[in-house]
């Protein structure tokens, strides 16, 4: 399956420079967001966002299609 993928802030750096953050994944059918963060090696909180609705659970499974946004957590004290 293909899942077009765009990362923001800090996370873009996952990407080589010229993708400018967008790339499109090809993943085995029944992968989760959590295998895309595994194979970005993404270890830190996200914000992560599936065709416009926001996804708390890394577990939720992809679909052939799907549009997957991942923003940079920001905390602050």
């Amino acid at each position: 399956m293909k899942i077009t993928l765009q990362l923001f802030s800090v996370l873009r750096e996952k990407l080589p420079p010229e993708l400018k953050g967008k790339t499109v994944l090809h993943l085995k059918n029944g992968s989760s967001i959590n295998d895309v963060l595994i194979k970005l090696d993404i270890k830190r909180k996200v914000v992560i966002s599936v065709n416009g609705e926001q996804v708390s659970d890394r577990h939720y499974q992809l679909k052939d299609g799907d549009e997957v946004k991942l923003f940079s957590s920001i905390s602050g004290g």
